[in-house]
């Protein structure tokens, strides 16, 4: 209540509990959005051909072996800080079907490389250079889903 321009202890108790609830969910979001975008900065730090000046197909497994280990490490926490962003558990629900979906996806497409060349020793690095690039390339649609840039590095 105000008497004469001064709001009681009570009122401002009050104004002060319901907006501090939002704030700290919101508080809490904005610190998984800046989670991922670090997460995305890492993975997009490096090359996107990063394995380039190995041309034998095992010292080019080796490298893309390596690379591959840090960006799904990467995209996993990614993926995890994305989850504290979504703002209801039916966005959560969606974002969790989606990474299913888009995992199959790119293990199904990763593979024909084995179907097409099966005889040849390009099929492993053709399917490690499919998993880098299709992982980047999620990485940069859900960074644009959940428009990252506008918040904190």
């Amino acid at each position: 209540m105000v008497r004469g321009g001064v709001f009681s202890a009570a009122t401002v108790l009050a104004a002060a509990a319901l907006v501090s609830i939002p704030a700290r969910a919101q508080s809490d979001s904005t610190q998984h959005g800046a989670a991922a975008n670090r997460e995305y900065a890492a993975v997009f730090a490096h090359s996107d051909n990063p394995c380039s000046a190995d041309y034998a197909t095992a010292p080019y497994l080796q490298c893309m072996g390596r690379e591959l280990k840090f960006v799904e490490s990467h995209l996993g926490a990614f993926i995890d800080d994305l989850r504290g962003v979504a703002g209801s558990s039916e966005e959560l629900a969606a974002l969790n079907k989606a990474d299913a979906a888009w995992h199959d996806y790119r293990e199904s497409f990763c593979l024909l490389p084995y179907q097409r060349f099966a005889g040849g020793t390009i099929k492993g690095p053709m399917s490690a250079d499919c998993r880098l690039r299709l992982d980047r390339a999620y990485m940069k649609e859900l960074s644009g889903m959940y428009m990252l840039f506008q918040l904190p590095k």
